[in-house]
């Protein structure tokens, strides 16, 4: 990913438009998959589809990616969304939306909108070529580093003398030891339909949710122990030793931590390597039009002259107020 603060092109064409408000975030385009109109929620009748999920998860900044990704990935973002439209259901139902400010609220937003895209692919769009964008690229391979990753899964069982149930050192090893075992007698039961090894991760999986949601003492349970993707030195070494040491659908032994006794799953694995160039396309243009905010402006300035020689216009002073 590219590090370096990236800034909305609005912003740079403000000294023409002082008049304009700060922009909205802009959507980058997701790709459309063959499956992408495939539903992942249906909030009181309202679809959300694949494609909406991935094109929010692409609309995020890098901060945000981030943090989602460490911190059970889409099936977060999915979460906060569905909160989000129920929240948004309950003002079209009440009709809040009608109300006067939130109309200018919502048109200002759109027309900023409107307004940072249209600079950017149309009228900035000589500006930065295809040609700069890749050169960019090749010659920055550190800006798009990635690190190896590991997508964790866990169930944790606290040491604690605070809460409704605290619970010594050994009355924690002794639940997470019988959980382990639940686990195992789950792994033997599935494997007596002679599975392939696909379809036997996929019930460990299955059965390692489920086991987290119900025992595990962490924020993660409600997501199936879902910790994200994460990188060396986000972790507890004791714990981030165990789950690299890990095949992907392997679940750990007991592992003690200063947060308690865990099970850890790793569900994938991605090595160190550079992201994509179609990933980091969109970043790496808007970086290039940071560094030449004066033609960015110059275009700006030059094209809304031409229409202002073409249009007319009635100004009131006397009505400033």
């Amino acid at each position: 990913m590219i590090k370096r603060t990236l800034i909305p092109l609005l912003l740079l064409a403000s000294s023409a438009f002082a008049q304009q408000t700060a922009p909205a975030p802009q959507p980058a385009a997701a790709a459309a998959t063959d499956d992408s109109k495939r539903p992942v929620a249906v909030v009181n009748g309202e679809t959300i589809t694949v494609e909406k999920l991935n094109r929010m998860y692409a609309n995020l900044n890098t901060q945000m990616r981030t943090n989602y990704d460490q911190n059970g990935g889409k099936g977060a973002l999915l979460e906060n969304y569905i909160r989000k439209r129920l929240l948004l259901q309950e003002a079209f139902k009440t009709g809040f939306d009608k109300k006067p400010e939130v109309v200018a609220t919502v048109e200002t937003a759109r027309e900023s909108a409107l307004f940072d895209r249209y600079v950017r692919d149309v009228v900035a769009a000589g500006i930065v070529t295809d040609k700069d964008i890749r050169d960019y690229y090749d010659a920055h391979p550190d800006d798009f580093a990635t690190p190896e990753k590991v997508h964790v899964r866990h169930i944790v069982i606290a040491v604690t003398n605070a809460g409704p149930t605290p619970k010594t050192d050994g009355q924690a090893l002794e639940q997470i030891s019988k959980i382990a075992a639940e686990l195992r007698a789950s792994d033997v039961a599935s494997a007596m339909g002679k599975p392939d090894l696909t379809t036997l991760n996929k019930l460990r999986l299955a059965h390692f949710e489920e086991a987290a949601k119900k025992y595990s003492e962490d924020g993660s349970a409600e997501s199936g122990g879902d910790l994200g993707w994460m990188s060396k030195g986000q972790l507890d070494p004791t714990f981030e030793a165990a789950a690299w040491g890990l095949k992907p659908g392997v679940i750990s032994g007991v592992v003690h931590t200063k947060f308690g006794y865990h099970l850890i799953l790793v569900e994938g694995k991605e090595p160190a390597g550079i992201e994509s160039f179609d990933a980091v396309k969109s970043g790496i243009r808007e970086y290039l039009m940071t560094q030449k905010a004066t033609d960015v402006v110059n275009a700006v300035a030059r094209l809304t002259n031409e229409l202002k020689a073409n249009s007319r216009i009635s100004v009131f002073p006397e009505n400033i107020k």
